[in-house]
């Protein structure tokens, strides 16, 4: 018999082609790539999302219609008028995407929901919004979140998402999270035939406050004094970018140091090919979609033992966990001056990396967005 074709409701805060700084994330490219499969094979994808300056409200992207409208903070008002008037039309399931903060759609919607959470968020609201808003998106994550859906099927990124927010959530020991891990395009990750002939660190992903790029660019100096020709580029932008580059120039680093904004997806490959190298000094992530992109380009990758990452990277085997910047800096010289020790982290790497894959990510998260859907209506 043949499966029933969805309609399926996304409430998102950015989508692929978002222009404010920082461009998406890896939260949308894992919902863009899961839902164009999901098109692809027979369904139908609305998506509600943020309009930044100068986007249209009405878009449709690789077969995914696309709603805009409101901003960082009047999005989520937004989602309940558009949902009210137009959207709830062209929903079977709802898939509601909790970055800290989620939609609420339980609060204005009878439909199935499924509740995609990437991490735990209570640190980072203080880092990123300050104390007075940060307390209002911390109490939102712990108390609201899980009172909210406790109907809804749950779903985490990663067993460290899951665990984190089972323990700092209330009643968040009573949840039933499943896990589907983020996917890879490995048509498009693939190793390189030439690196960067000179001792090369790369970050890359969005510049903002709790990724802690400032503690890695400090480390500069001491990775020099063993290492004069290493050079750490970092590509991306984000609100935090103007800070980063005054520190910078202010500690004199032009030359150990580049900044090179946002980069296409092809500079992006050709990055993580060349890099000898990626550092990633997050304070947490929900998975480390990066350090996976630069694993299936045979790149290792060195971050601090933090949630995420500590699944993400397999210690000693694809790249390295610290546990304090001196630990981090030793270990970029290490793997900078030790070309056997390179070439065992990028064999193992590739190997890692190819265990996921977008197809086998969307399948699962179809499978439980149906049985969603099916236990609603029963």
């Amino acid at each position: 018999m043949e499966l029933m074709r969805l309609r399926i409701l996304v409430f998102v805060w950015r989508d692929i082609h978002h222009t404010e700084r920082g461009g998406a994330g890896g939260a949308t490219v894992n919902i863009h790539e899961q839902a164009r499969r999901w098109v692809e094979w027979g369904h139908q994808v609305t998506m509600f999302t943020a309009r930044p300056k100068g986007q249209r409200s009405r878009d449709n992207i690789d077969g995914i219609d696309i709603y805009r409208a409101g901003g960082r903070f009047s999005v989520y008002i937004w989602a309940i008028a558009a949902y009210l008037l137009v959207l709830r039309r062209h929903a079977d399931v709802i898939l509601d995407i909790e970055n800290g903060i989620p939609f609420f759609t339980p609060l204005y919607s009878r439909k199935p929901t499924v509740l995609l959470m990437h991490h735990l968020h209570q640190d980072q609201f203080l880092v990123e919004m300050g104390t007075r808003i940060g307390k209002m998106g911390r109490f939102m994550e712990r108390f609201l979140v899980p009172l909210l859906y406790r109907s809804a099927a749950i779903v985490a990124v990663s067993e460290s998402t899951a665990r984190r927010k089972k323990a700092a959530l209330r009643g968040g020991y009573k949840l039933e999270i499943k896990v589907i891990y983020n996917g890879l395009d490995h048509s498009l990750y693939v190793p390189g035939m030439e690196g960067c002939t000179k001792p090369a660190i790369l970050y890359l992903g969005r510049i903002k406050r709790y990724k802690r790029l400032p503690r890695l660019v400090a480390m500069m100096p001491l990775i020099t004094e063993s290492i004069p020709d290493a050079q750490l580029t970092i590509a991306g932008d984000g609100d935090a970018a103007g800070e980063l580059r005054e520190q910078v120039a202010r500690n004199g680093l032009g030359d150990a140091v580049r900044i090179v904004g946002m980069v296409s997806d092809e500079e992006k490959v050709r990055l993580l090919q060349m890099t000898w190298v990626m550092a990633t000094p997050s304070m947490n992530e929900g998975w480390g979609m990066t350090v996976l992109e630069a694993n299936a380009c045979g790149t290792p990758a060195v971050a601090f033992r933090v949630a995420g990452l500590d699944e993400a990277i397999i210690d000693g085997e694809t790249g390295f966990l610290c546990d304090d910047d001196k630990e981090f800096a030793e270990v970029l010289v290490k793997v900078l001056s030790d070309k056997e020790l390179r070439e065992r982290l990028s064999r193992a790497a590739i190997e890692w990396a190819a265990r996921f894959d977008w197809d086998r990510t969307a399948h699962e998260t179809l499978d439980v967005l149906r049985e969603q859907s099916n236990r609603k209506r029963a």
